[in-house]
């Protein structure tokens, strides 16, 4: 028997590995490893043709053939299926993934033979086995019939074999390669516009003598990026110290990613991270009280402040995630929101839409909150009595410039000082790049963006009457997008400075008066960036 199992990831590169597909091609070889069952994965991207790709896989021949199914390839699965059995009727056809599991009733069962519902690895087992023996495809997470529907509880993680260790990730293992890596599953967390808040609450480990072995194998493959997949990587501080020695203690090349609660930090875990090549996200969603108590999260800014203020003393790379369009958000909610985050100094902000996934609480407050959005992946908001749609495109304008000048340009470092120096808010200076963008008359993304960002900024300063702050202002500037090129690109640019290295420091915490006072005199420089072996910057003067 040939079992086919389809996946289709956003993009070749880097957003191009298949987990799920992997961990039930590794359930199912481990099952029946002493069968004549053979598994393939055929590997996609958006970017191919789902009629072609159901063309190829028809002409290969399958028995029984799996989809792997999310919100974003949702569509290009649709038309692969129907394609696929259209030329193949007799085909058995089945689905599993988040979007099956969130909306199992958008599934035609004319279509496909069943579902798997929430974890597959067992499930998965289970179907094929009833197959096998002639039984009626029944069990937990196993669905035929859409009158009865069962999620399956969450599997023994202990019990799970490792597609990194049985080998059939290695065509995803390439050198400079990112992988996607799970130490747990579960959330404790119920927020109301993520799926996981529907999920156990407990969370399960995967055996720390597995993660060690998968680890070392990841590092003989030279792979440059991990992201974490927990949830809440920082949810157990004993464990989250104990794989955080384990990572520290391999000194790889390799960059982790890890998902975290800023309010779970302290210095001791602070600490531990600062000794790995890493970068976090953390969920801020929104600072406004009224939209996180309906969200369910707490927050305390002075709190959040304070453990933010953690990462930052010790040079730790963070980003944070904005939400437009929450139930009860509106444009000023969100305005707030994004100026309180960018004076944080993320390296970055990832701003997504609310998409009201099936399944989740706030899409069942849809209708009591008057909220309209797409029917079909990705269920994005169009408007809300409190976010309408006009409010929603100014919302996601302000995405695109954060996107393009605070993200892309870096300016996490800068933008505070920025904002004092012309006395204004962050949201307002992206606007205002807006307007500058609309009479630069060329395409941002073919013009260089420090020296876009540079331009917009003398501009701004003389617009305002602060040209006095300038020469102080850019070599601050200048010092900090050289340091973000360098940590980017790995070469060394060289840099003209205005002031010495020892007085723009002081700048971090001075008035601009101050500033000008203490240091009337400037001091022209030219230097270069380098490395030394310890991984510290070292600026060189270059006569």
């Amino acid at each position: 028997m040939k079992i086919s199992l389809i996946s289709c990831c956003l993009e070749e590169g880097n957003l191009n590995y298949p987990l799920g597909a992997l961990c039930i091609q590794s359930a199912l070889e481990h099952a029946f490893s002493n069968s004549d069952i053979v598994t393939i994965h055929h590997a996609y991207t958006l970017a191919d043709d789902p009629l072609l790709a159901a063309q190829t896989v028809q002409s290969e021949g399958a028995d029984i053939l799996g989809v792997s199914v999310y919100l974003w390839n949702r569509t290009w699965m649709d038309q692969f299926a129907i394609a696929l059995k259209k030329e193949t009727p007799s085909l058995l056809l089945f689905a599993g993934g988040p979007e099956v599991t969130a909306n199992p009733r958008s599934f035609d069962l004319s279509l496909f033979s069943f579902l798997i519902l929430g974890e597959g690895e067992e499930a998965t087992v289970q179907a094929i086995q009833s197959i096998l023996e002639g039984r009626i495809i029944e069990g937990e997470g196993i669905v035929t019939d859409l009158s009865h529907i069962t999620h399956t509880q969450g599997v023994n993680l202990q019990n799970l074999t490792s597609p990194i260790l049985c080998s059939l990730a290695d065509r995803f293992l390439q050198p400079r390669s990112c992988v996607l890596w799970e130490m747990t599953r579960g959330c404790p967390f119920a927020c109301s516009f993520c799926f996981e808040s529907r999920g156990l609450r407990s969370v399960r480990s995967f055996p720390f003598d597995r993660l060690e072995a998968e680890l070392d194998y990841l590092i003989s493959r030279e792979v440059a990026e991990v992201y974490i997949l927990d949830p809440t990587f920082n949810m157990d501080k004993k464990r989250t110290l104990l794989l955080l020695e384990l990572l520290a203690s391999r000194k790889s090349n390799i960059h982790f990613v890890f998902e975290i609660r800023a309010e779970l930090l302290d210095k001791e875990l602070a600490d531990a991270f600062a000794k790995l090549n890493c970068s976090l996200q953390i969920g801020l969603q929104s600072i406004d009280e009224d939209v996180l108590r309906l969200a369910n999260r707490r927050f305390n800014p002075a709190l959040f402040s304070q453990k933010i203020q953690l990462l930052n003393e010790r040079g730790i790379a963070f980003g944070l995630d904005l939400i437009i369009g929450l139930p009860k958000d509106n444009l000023s909610a969100f305005c707030k929101s994004l100026d309180y985050a960018m004076l944080l100094k993320p390296s970055n902000l990832d701003i997504f839409p609310l998409s009201l996934l099936p399944g989740t609480v706030v899409a069942e407050q849809a209708t009591e909150y008057s909220i309209i959005h797409q029917e079909n992946a990705p269920y994005t908001i169009e408007s809300s009595p409190t976010f309408p749609n006009q409010d929603i495109q100014k919302a996601l304008k302000l995405k695109s410039l954060a996107d393009l000048f605070f993200t892309k340009g870096q300016a996490g470092m800068w933008m505070g000082k920025l904002a004092y120096a012309v006395e204004s808010t962050p949201t307002k200076i992206l606007l205002a790049f807006g307007s500058f963008l609309e009479a630069f008359g060329e395409d941002p993304e073919q013009v260089d963006i420090y020296s876009l960002q540079d331009a917009f900024v003398r501009s701004l300063l003389r617009k305002v009457g602060k040209r006095k702050y300038e020469d102080a202002l850019m070599s601050f500037i200048e010092l900090h997008q050289a340091i973000a090129f360098f940590h980017t690109w790995g070469e060394s640019p060289v840099i003209e400075l205005s002031y010495s290295l020892e007085a723009l420091s002081e700048l971090e915490t001075l008035s601009f008066e101050t500033f000008i006072a203490k240091y009337p005199k400037k001091e022209r420089q030219t230097l270069g960036i380098y490395a030394q072996e310890n991984g510290e910057i070292l600026f060189l003067p270059i006569e």
